[in-house]
């Protein structure tokens, strides 16, 4: 009589999971295809080849520079201010070795502050005199203010701001980019001084190891669409104000690879409700309807691999990076590191043992896949719930100051 009472309630379990999985499957299809591009992905801008602007702004040390005074050798210049509580020393630090690493190299150093109303000569010079700046090579240069901006903005495309609300040392909002110069002038590249990678390349190429149009291919990587407010635009950034109109030259991922990493966090959710749904369904003695779940809990998550695998495949061909780094407070850094290590430990770990529970459950071998599944269901839950946390660290946390 039991098993008859059960053989009866099994169809009608299994309708009803199969109709709520419809209805899971069919929200998260509506959701990826409304999905907005993400990423306005591959920043490769095209500078103005005529050059930058004339510009003239006063060095430290008591010369006028014009923009005829660097042409005919390649130089760098960084944006920086010396009461800066940000990143502008890390900036000065990054030129200080390139100063060191190009020592033999025809090349310029230009240093501009962006609060020029308090960096007076004397300061650029004492500023100057502590990082121990070769004066022949590396000039700090300031000037009328209205004049320091238009030349970010329009000749470097760069983000310049006063921030709305200083706070003392962030009194200005700017980019932390250092922006290569060629001989005629013209901007041929941007590499961001908090990333080691670009700074090795910055070093490359003005070695002669690598072409500046290589290394701004392999820069490029994801961005997003747009800062949502002002506080996105931080002293940190590390992205160039907007270009407007075709010639900007950005040069866009595909729409569909911009949208594969919220693809993936919904996947991941999915697979992380799924797995709740499976332990409930098998904890109420629900037996065919745990294993409907299950499935479709593994087979989530092998979309979901095979997602994640074209993503960084595809970013990999296109931007010459396979992942996006973490950019996020530093405060979490140590945090993010803690969930993404066992996450990517355990994620081929879950995968094996969700397939040897999967076989023996086939196989009716129940005491084995007991035994398993009590294994498999915390490990498979970990990689599910993290994978969704380290999207959310890696896109949508503010960049670190």
């Amino acid at each position: 009589m039991k098993s008859v009472n059960r053989s009866r309630t099994l169809p009608q379990d299994g309708l009803s999971v199969r109709r709520a999985m419809a209805v899971l499957t069919l929200a998260v299809c509506l959701c990826a295809a409304s999905l907005p591009a993400y990423c306005q992905a591959a920043d490769v801008p095209l500078w103005d080849p005529a050059g930058i602007a004339d510009f003239e702004l006063q060095e430290c040390r008591g010369r006028t520079i014009t923009k005829d005074d660097l042409l005919g050798q390649p130089w760098l210049a960084a944006f920086i201010f010396t009461r800066c509580a940000g990143p502008c020393p890390l900036v000065s630090a990054e030129m200080k070795k390139l100063q060191q690493a190009t020592r033999d190299l025809p090349l310029r150093l230009v240093s501009i502050t962006v609060d020029p109303d308090t960096d007076t000569p004397e300061v650029l010079k004492f500023y100057a005199d502590q990082l121990g700046a070769d004066p022949e090579r590396w000039w700090f240069l300031t000037g009328d203010k209205a004049a320091i901006f238009n030349l970010i903005r329009g000749s470097f495309r760069m983000v310049v701001a006063d921030a709305d609300d200083p706070k003392p040392g962030f009194e200005v909002i700017h980019s932390i980019e250092i922006m290569h110069v060629n001989e005629q002038g013209v901007v041929v590249g941007r590499y961001n001084a908090r990333n080691d990678v670009q700074m090795a390349r910055l070093k490359n190429v003005l070695l002669g190891k690598m072409t500046a149009e290589e290394a701004q291919r392999l820069n490029a990587v994801p961005v997003l669409d747009e800062p949502t407010s002002e506080a996105d635009q931080t002293e940190s950034a590390d992205r160039p104000e907007p270009a407007v109109g075709p010639a900007s030259g950005r040069v866009p991922l595909p729409v569909w690879i911009t949208r594969l990493p919220t693809i993936n966090a919904l996947l991941n959710t999915v697979a992380t409700l799924y797995l709740v749904a499976g332990y409930l369904l098998i904890r109420r003695g629900k037996v065919a309807a745990h294993a409907t779940v299950m499935i479709s809990a593994f087979v989530t998550s092998a979309v979901f691999l095979s997602t994640y695998l074209t993503y960084h495949f595809a970013l990999k061909h296109y931007t010459g990076s396979s992942s996006q780094p973490y950019q996020g407070p530093e405060s979490l850094r140590i945090l993010y590191y803690l969930i993404l290590v066992p996450h990517v430990l355990l994620a081929p770990i879950a995968t094996a043992l969700a397939l040897a529970t999967i076989f023996q459950a086939a196989r009716r071998n129940w005491s084995t896949h007991r035994k398993l599944a009590r294994i498999t269901f915390p490990i498979w839950l970990y990689v599910s719930v993290t994978g969704v946390i380290i999207y959310l660290m890696v896109y949508h946390l503010p960049r670190a100051q």
